[in-house]
């Protein structure tokens, strides 16, 4: 009988802590020219010069956001490294596809915890941007949180519609993730 009491009670424990785990879930749209069409973001994105371009990111729970971008020189620009409240929209952009020709790659870094590791890094980079090694910092940082996010397996994620455009006439569509702690989405643009 108190093998059967105990289980129930660590059955009943195990149940609570599951259905109180928070995970992530969030939005990402990439809204292309001036029509802003919804484009997936799960592959490479061909772009022409001049076109422009928006992503909004909206998470369903308070997280942390951090987008940094490599362009085709190599440069990094961090673009937005802030907390999110639950259902609060950022917008980046809208930016325009300049020369020189090549990849652009944004990193979108979200995570249910503060990553200060990173945060300190990004810190250093903006203290001092012309530093090489402070851009380097950032990449191996990336890199490293990219190798983290792996090993706990492929991203949940699908393009789901997400409601109409502003001028209302054609659907838009949002890339949504959930059920980890945190994701490192690169975005992917040629030009």
């Amino acid at each position: 009988m108190k093998k059967a009491v105990l289980c129930v009670i660590l059955a009943a424990v195990c149940f609570y802590q599951q259905a109180h785990a928070q995970s992530l879930t969030w939005d990402i749209k990439f809204l292309r020219g001036n029509e802003r069409e919804s484009v997936s973001i799960l592959r490479t994105i061909r772009m022409e010069n001049e076109e422009t371009f928006l992503i909004t990111i909206k998470p369903d729970s308070n997280c942390y956001c951090y987008v940094i971008l490599e362009d085709t020189s190599r440069d990094i620009s961090v673009i937005h490294d802030r907390p999110l409240s639950k259902g609060m929209e950022v917008n980046i952009g809208p930016y325009e596809i300049l020369d020189p020709a090549g990849k652009d790659t944004f990193f979108v870094i979200m995570s249910l915890e503060r990553e200060q590791r990173l945060e300190g890094l990004i810190k250093a980079y903006n203290d001092n941007p012309r530093i090489a090694q402070n851009s380097e910092n950032l990449r191996k940082e990336i890199a490293r949180l990219q190798d983290v996010v792996s090993a706990l397996g492929q991203p949940v994620s699908s393009f789901i519609p997400g409601g109409g455009t502003s001028r209302g006439s054609t659907q838009e569509y949002v890339t949504r993730f959930e059920k980890k702690n945190m994701y490192v989405n690169p975005i992917i643009i040629q030009h």
